[in-house]
């Protein structure tokens, strides 16, 4: 009376096939274009590695008070950029475990950094290409990380980091803590 069929070998092969080439393109279509912003990023962040970092030859990486409570403290850092790729940089300020992130773009005003010889709530300057320019920090930092800002508007993970110690030059503590 009743045959029982079943598909055939082949349609199912036919069968598994397309479904599985279907997922694949459903798959792809959502990971590749995850990946390819991702390697973006990664490679415009590999080509300025090492290009916004500390000026080391600075002897304002450091930090100093202006009082003799040691109170007020101010931290200076310069920083060298050698790419033309980073518009601005982020830099947190870390002391006593804590950490304080401000981005420094050209022409942004903060009330917590301020170029060596300007004053708190000016505008402050990024390093052109090739350049240094050293910054104050209001307080007395343990440590100092920077993380470039691409013209994109990615921030790169990439960072530069210094330890900073106590100034000992009269002059360069005069120059942190003049205002």
């Amino acid at each position: 009376m009743f045959t029982r069929r079943g598909v055939s070998p082949i349609i199912a092969t036919v069968l598994l096939v397309v479904l599985t080439l279907v997922a694949v393109g459903i798959l792809a279509a959502f990971v590749i274009p995850f990946v390819n912003d991702s390697f973006k990023n990664s490679k415009e962040c590999f080509e300025v590695l090492d290009k916004v970092k500390f000026d080391g030859d600075s002897l304002y990486n450091c930090y100093a008070y202006n009082d003799s409570g040691r109170t007020v403290g101010r931290t200076g850092f310069s920083v060298r950029m050698d790419t033309d790729q980073a518009l601005a940089f982020k830099v947190t300020f870390t002391a006593s475990g804590r950490g304080d992130t401000k981005t420094v773009e050209n022409g942004t005003s903060l009330d917590t950094i301020r170029m060596l010889n300007g004053d708190f709530g000016t505008a402050l300057e990024v390093p052109f290409k090739g350049g240094v320019r050293t910054y104050v920090a209001n307080g007395a930092y343990e440590r100092v990380e920077l993380a470039p800002v691409l013209k994109s508007g990615d921030v790169c993970d990439t960072r530069a980091t210094i330890t900073v110690a106590e100034c000992a030059d009269p002059g360069i503590v005069a120059g942190l803590t003049k205002h």
